[in-house]
């Protein structure tokens, strides 16, 4: 809690300091410079790629703008500094909390080195039985060994929940403000929008090229999933048939659990043993 408060109070101090040394005019002065008589110095290949790529990013982050301008630049990203504070610190804060279990039967299936894991994060805060932190060191193991679907379930939704309670540690406004503001910045420097403020210095260049790139890739990857559901499906049936587990259908909080079966099943592989 104090990291998260010294966190919230210097994390905008220090995004508004870099701000201001970015966009100082005798910083970009000089950049430009060197940058105006590039194809005269002599420079290599590497050497021109850093004077271009500083020189671009300089120009692409408002060392063009008049001082008003920038003082508004400077404004907008100090106040997302602080909303990215914010919204690190309430999934951290959701991150804390913990679900202790009581009983030994509500460890079923979980390996003995994790168990005793459990067992010392309850003793660290002073609880008796077994604590499951809310965070993905936690939650995986779990949700990979658990013999009790009922707990993946609770344990699942706790964790795919944080941030989204309805509580003090909600990021929904917090979102909402980050996304207001990056489409603030985008059209004070220029951009039609964030995502070709994102874009501007990357492989792909625009956002229609990194979309056709991600569209080429989703359907395989959609069928790839799908078939790996398949292969816990059949597993989980052949389970119930043979009355060694309940009639199911898979849900999310399934997945890890039944793709170590698929693991074990198809490839003679047991995650617990590498480890």
């Amino acid at each position: 809690a104090e990291v998260r408060a010294i966190q919230a109070e210097w994390n905008p101090k220090l995004s508004a300091f870099y701000n201001e040394l970015t966009l100082d005019p005798r910083y970009f002065a000089r950049v430009k410079a060197l940058y105006d008589k590039r194809d005269t110095l002599g420079l290599d290949a590497r050497q021109m790629r850093l004077l271009t790529r500083t020189y671009d990013s300089l120009v692409a982050n408002g060392a063009l703008l008049d001082a008003a301008q920038k003082a508004e630049l400077i404004r907008i990203e100090t106040a997302l500094s602080q909303q990215f504070s914010a919204f690190a610190n309430k999934v951290l804060a959701d991150e804390e909390k913990y679900l202790t279990f009581a009983k030994a039967e509500d460890l079923a299936g979980l390996p003995q080195d994790f168990i005793a894991t459990m067992k010392a994060a309850a003793d660290e805060r002073k609880v008796d039985g077994w604590v499951l932190v809310n965070t993905r060191s936690f939650v995986q193991p779990f949700l990979e060994g658990s013999t009790r679907r009922d707990l993946r379930r609770t344990v699942y939704e706790a964790f795919v929940n944080r941030g989204d309670n309805g509580d003090a540690n909600d990021t929904n406004a917090t979102i909402a403000k980050i996304l207001a503001l990056r489409a603030e910045r985008a059209r004070l420097l220029g951009f039609q929008n964030h995502a070709w403020y994102r874009m501007r210095d990357t492989m792909a260049g625009t956002p229609a090229k990194a979309m056709d790139l991600m569209m080429r890739v989703w359907p395989a990857a959609v069928a790839r999933v799908h078939q790996e559901v398949t292969d816990m499906q059949a597993i989980a049936d052949q389970e119930a048939a043979a009355g060694k587990g309940p009639k199911i259908t898979i849900e999310p909080w399934d997945y890890r659990f039944y793709a170590e079966k698929v693991r074990k099943a198809k490839y003679d592989l047991d995650q617990s043993e590498i480890k």
